[in-house]
């Protein structure tokens, strides 16, 4: 996870680590400008599991790629969607949860989920 924050990556795992590339991208979309967002997981073994996101001031371009999970299955690889709104909710566990909606492929895509006190340090 180490190299993944020195790329400028948010990590998700337990909890998020460097939160701060993705409230700059919220920023961002709050202002309609372009911006890209990365955030990365892992697995439970440790492999990558990578969702990008990019905005193009009017839309969202999403890829969730876990073609790294070297214990996935057959259905492991990228897919992608596209969406038309950032939404953020307070989740049951009294934090804000980001979700990309209006997408074409799902109803939703969940992003992260960032304590109140890291959303208010913004």
């Amino acid at each position: 996870s180490d190299e993944a924050i020195k790329r400028g990556d948010v990590v998700v795992q337990n909890g998020v680590e460097n939160p701060g590339p993705f409230i700059e991208f919220v920023k961002n979309v709050q202002d309609k400008n372009e911006a890209t967002l990365r955030i990365t997981g892992y697995t439970k073994e440790g492999d990558p599991i990578f969702h990008d996101v990019e905005y193009d001031g009017s839309k969202f371009g999403f890829s969730y790629d876990d073609s790294h999970d070297k214990f996935g299955g057959e259905d492991i690889g990228v897919t992608t969607d596209t969406c038309t709104e950032l939404e953020q909710r307070e989740t049951p566990n009294d934090e804000i949860g980001f979700y990309l909606k209006g997408c074409s492929k799902e109803t939703e895509h969940p992003l992260l989920e960032l304590s109140k006190e890291q959303w208010e340090e913004r």
